[in-house]
């Protein structure tokens, strides 16, 4: 898989501002997974939760591709997408469970910032329907947000209440909780990333210390625990 460079990131990022996806930080994190899957050349990939499919713009031409949301605007954006530009992949408005995709079918399957947005009980029934599509040799990329990233943190200091980084997520996970995340499921945790930095006073503060800025890179090298996103590299458990 191929990691893409800023320049790449910013003309994505034009792309995706039309549809709500405005901060560059979305991108720095599709930077992110994509690093973490560089070593790896999937030939059959699957996207829960893929949203107007914007990430998977990144991916190569040539793999198989379904994506799955339940937005009805997303997959419409995202299947006139890839109906101009990849006639071979597929988007569906389907959970993945009710998909009933065939076993063994994919080689990569993807969540970013997926299972925060799911009621609790139903987190355990996607990561056992993840292993069940997944070949025996294939991966899963999981990102989930870290509920105590450095803006909690710093609100916390000052007796604020802390906040959900979406209003739509019902849950968040610290470091602990996103590392234990696949224990009682049957993937296999193989690699786990800290990745992207926000600040107090982000808007503000960005103007200065952009989110590409290494400095970040190497605050959240230092303390991952005060990274806004954790990402997840698994396979299925034997």
């Amino acid at each position: 898989m191929r990691v893409p460079s800023l320049e790449e990131l910013r003309a994505l990022q034009l792309e995706g501002s039309r549809h709500g996806y405005n901060g560059f930080h979305i991108y720095l994190r599709y930077q992110a997974v994509l690093e973490m899957l560089q070593d790896l050349a999937p030939r059959r990939v699957l996207v829960v939760g893929c949203g107007f499919g914007i990430f998977d713009r990144l991916l190569p031409e040539d793999i198989a591709l379904v994506g799955l949301d339940l937005g009805e605007d997303e997959i419409t954006v995202a299947s006139a997408w890839a109906a101009a530009h990849r006639p071979e992949w597929r988007y569906a408005r389907q959970s993945l469970e009710d998909a009933a995709l065939p076993a063994a079918s994919f080689d990569l399957v993807v969540l970013s910032e997926v299972l925060e947005h799911m009621p609790e009980e139903v987190v355990d029934a996607t990561l056992h329907e993840v292993a069940r599509v997944l070949t025996p040799d294939g991966k899963a990329l999981i990102t989930v947000p870290n509920r105590a990233h450095l803006r909690n943190r710093a609100r916390e200091i000052f007796g604020q209440p802390t906040v959900l980084m979406d209003p739509t997520h019902l849950r968040e996970y610290s470091i602990a909780e996103a590392r234990a995340l696949l224990d009682e499921s049957p993937l296999r945790l193989l690699r786990f990333a800290a990745r992207l930095l926000y600040f107090p006073k982000e808007r503000f503060l960005s103007r200065w210390l952009p989110p590409e800025d290494p400095l970040r890179g190497f605050i959240v090298r230092r303390a991952p625990q005060l990274a806004s996103h954790f990402l997840l590299l698994a396979e299925r458990a034997s």
